[in-house]
This record gives structure tokens, sequence and C-alpha cells, in this order.
């Protein structure tokens, strides 16, 4: 979710706010609304200098609620952070203004922009009156449209920190760093014993390190406890067996992703085991839309650009990895761009991206710093 669009909700029926028959000074017209929503949005771009604006459109007592989770609260002022507002740009468009007295009940969508990529969109409804003589948001409901993407592999276990903990370990898989994913895995295995999926971190550690042995011991633990998984589960499992050929792998993931096709983890691996590059671009295309800030999604379509190395996929390749980069503080994107400006000839701005990952995280240390040393 994206914190800096959290800002009004606006549900009218039942509504405590009062909109009174305007005086001269609180009288609305739908193109000041318009104005006013239209420079609150493409403000909030520019990190730090975007804090002081956002929160001068804001009333002291803003509601806000995300529609996808329906839950309303007053809006936190002081927690506001310059860092929420890393887009290049940021474009509205308004779909509907009813005035009422002096408040104006508006329907529109906000759209976030990264080195020309679209990264997220919401649609939104939002209360706007005059308060001190100018324009502020009283109340505002959003929905980002990421958030409709919930099929996932979600974990099997009634559990609120467990939860928290899963996303976590595919968080640290998926931008592998891959030892944080595998004692993430170690500290789960220990305390939900009966839980399987508490293995991917392992697993994924293991397949990727080669070492076979111990993926067959981490997938035999896990498959003997697969009662009470879900079929997602069941399956992505199953593709971590090192039996499997790369074609089979491939048809074990189509069909995880008929059972979670949202699940970027599973969209990676299935995207991996393709041969055709344009079936690759087709894959990963569908998951940008529904993800368009996916951290493992834009480094694979990167890289897929990369080896086709047709004209002007070089620099689409580097709009996804800046989209990595502005939006997941990881060294795998300072890697990946790394890569990127080896095959552009920016040898120099390599070594400063293959330097830069190596001091974020150990996994990183010596492997970027050996790219950054053959240059």
């Amino acid at each position: 979710m994206k914190k800096y669009q959290i800002f009004i909700i606006a549900i009218m029926i039942g509504s405590i706010i009062s909109c009174n028959l305007p005086s001269k000074q609180n009288s609305l017209s739908e193109e000041e609304i318009t104005e006013f929503i239209t420079s609150h949005f493409a403000e909030k771009v520019g990190l730090d200098a975007a804090v002081e604006p956002f929160l001068e459109d804001l009333s002291d007592d803003l509601r806000v609620m995300n529609a996808m989770w329906g839950q309303a609260n007053d809006y936190d002022h002081d927690a506001v952070k310059g860092k929420w507002f890393y887009e290049d740009s940021v474009t509205s468009e308004v779909y509907d203004i009813n005035i009422e007295g002096n408040c104006a009940t508006v329907m529109g969508s906000a759209s976030d922009y990264i080195a020309g990529i679209r990264s997220a969109k919401s649609r939104w409804m939002g209360l706007v009156i005059k308060e001190n003589k100018k324009l502020v948001w009283k109340r505002f409901m959003w929905a980002p449209e990421r958030v409709r993407a919930m099929d996932f592999v979600w974990p099997s276990v009634d559990s609120a920190s467990a939860r928290s903990a899963y996303g976590d370990m595919r968080s640290a898989m998926l931008n592998f760093r891959n030892s944080d994913g595998l004692r993430m895995s170690d500290s789960l295995v220990d305390l939900y014993p009966n839980w399987a999926s508490a293995h991917l971190g392992q697993l994924h550690y293991y397949i990727l390190d080669g070492d076979r042995e111990n993926l067959e011991r981490s997938l035999e633990v896990a498959n003997s406890k697969l009662d009470g998984a879900s079929q997602a589960e069941q399956t992505l499992i199953s593709a971590y067996s090192p039996e499997l050929t790369r074609s089979e792998r491939t048809v074990t993931l189509a069909k995880a992703l008929s059972f979670a096709g949202d699940d970027p983890h599973i969209r990676f691996w299935y995207t991996w085991g393709l041969e055709d590059t344009n079936e690759k671009i087709a894959v990963l295309e569908r998951g940008l839309k529904r993800q368009p800030s996916s951290s493992v999604l834009n480094n694979m379509m990167a890289y897929v650009l990369m080896d086709r190395d047709e004209e002007g996929d070089l620099d689409q390749a580097e709009q996804h990895l800046k989209v990595y980069m502005t939006v997941h503080d990881e060294p795998n994107a300072f890697d990946s761009m790394g890569d990127l400006l080896v095959k552009k000839g920016d040898i120099e701005g390599a070594r400063k991206m293959y330097l830069t990952a190596a001091k974020m995280h150990p996994d990183f240390a010596e492997k970027s710093t050996k790219k950054a040393e053959a240059l």
C-alpha cells in the first residue's frame, strides 16, 4: 500500500460532517476543486520537499480508509515521512464532483510514475471542504489497484506473527537475500513444526546453492507436513524437487499459477523455465499489470530485455531497474543495475553500483565486489 495515498474518506450517508450553506468566503466551485486535486497529487514527489505541501492539504481531523481493508482511522499527521514520496510524477483524474453547501464529494483516480513506468494506481473518493479560507481533505477513501491482486500463496497458519514473518521470509527470497530467507525459514520451522511452507526459505536457499543433499532433506520434511496445506502451497513446494527437469518444473509451476496467479514468487520461477523470450515478456507483463512495482518481476523483466538486446531494450530494462531501486531498497537492485550499466558501457557507473550492493548485505559482499574488481 502506498502510504502517501492515505488522505481522506468520503461516505456521506449518515456522515457526522455537516455541510452548511456557504458564505461568500467558503463558497466552492468545480474549477477550484479540480485545481486543488490536480496540484495535491502532482506535488507528492521530491521526497522531503513534498511533506509540507502534503500536510497543508489535510484537515486537522482527517479520517482515512483503505476500501480494500475496510477500517477508518484518524490520520496521524506526525507520521508523514519524505521517503514516501519517491515517485517522479503523480497524475490524477477527476471523475465526478458533487457540491453540497460548503462540502464537495469528489471521485477520481491517481497514477504514480517512476522512470516513465506507472508504478501504482488507486481509485479514491474524498470529501473536500474550505477550512480557514483554503481547501483541505476532510475524509478520504481509496483502493489501490495492486491490492486487488490477492491470489497469493497464503500461509496455512492462524497467526498474525507467523504471517508477518512469512512475508519477510519471502521478501528476502525474492530479493536474493538468501541467507536471510534461510535464517527466517529455520526459525519458522522451529516455531511452527507442522507448517510445510515454513520450509520455503530453506528450499529456496538450497536449490540456488546447488546443495542437493540438504534440499532433499528439507523437501522430505516439508512433504511430511502437507496435511492442511493449500493446493498452492503443496504445488509450490513440489516444484523444488531436484528430480524435476526444467520443463517438468515449468509444468508444475504453471499448475501453481492456476492456484495463485498473482504470486510473484511463482511467476518468477515459471518465467525462468520458459525458453521463448517473447513468451517470457508476455508472462511478466501480465504480472506487472497487476503488481507494477514488484521487485522480482521488474528485475526479471530487465534481464529478459538485456538478453534480447534489441534496439531500445537496454533503455527499457533500465526503466524497470529504476522502479526496482526506487521502491525497494535492496542490494540486488543495485547489483542488477551494475550488470545493465556494464552492457551499456558505463563501467564506472557499474562499479559504483556493485560496490553499493556489496556494502548493503553480506550475501552480496563477495559476489558484487568480484564483479567490481573484474571491470
